[in-house]
């Protein structure tokens, strides 16, 4: 019996694969998987060109219990465990559900955002990656 695990962002799937003698049908494949969703803070996290910029916008699942917002960025491949994130700014929460932030001081290249949230009982969440890439300053 041969065992697949897949490791998904948003869930983790345990898939189980075996061979069926011929005219066998398999078993129903929904009651293989199995998974587990991890739960977010975060709705969303978009980043698009605004001018000479880039305008980052969040959207939280829930706020009520955030304290502030760290914006960071990388030039750097976001997926490395030793990039390095610069702390952009430190945003108190507006208790609205979602937030912006204009980047002014961008260089051409794939620029990377993502947002640190720190809740009231110390601990953090970090949202998913966003990229936008400049060509050049305009």
């Amino acid at each position: 019996m041969k065992t697949r695990i897949l490791i998904i962002p948003a869930a983790v799937a345990i898939l189980s694969m075996s061979s069926f003698a011929p005219g066998v049908a398999a078993p129903n494949p929904a009651k293989q998987l199995t998974y587990s969703k991890q739960t977010t803070a975060f709705a969303f996290l978009r980043t698009h060109p605004n001018g000479k910029g880039i305008t980052a916008t969040w959207g939280m699942a829930t706020a009520s219990r955030v304290l502030e917002f760290s914006v960071q960025r990388t030039y750097e491949d976001p997926t490395d465990t030793y990039a390095y994130w610069e702390d952009l700014a430190v945003l108190p929460n507006s208790a609205r559900r979602s937030s912006t932030y204009n980047d002014k001081d961008v260089f051409p290249g794939i620029i990377s955002y993502r947002i640190v949230a720190l809740f009231d009982d110390g601990s953090t969440e970090t949202s998913e990656i966003s990229s936008v890439r400049i060509r050049s300053r305009r």
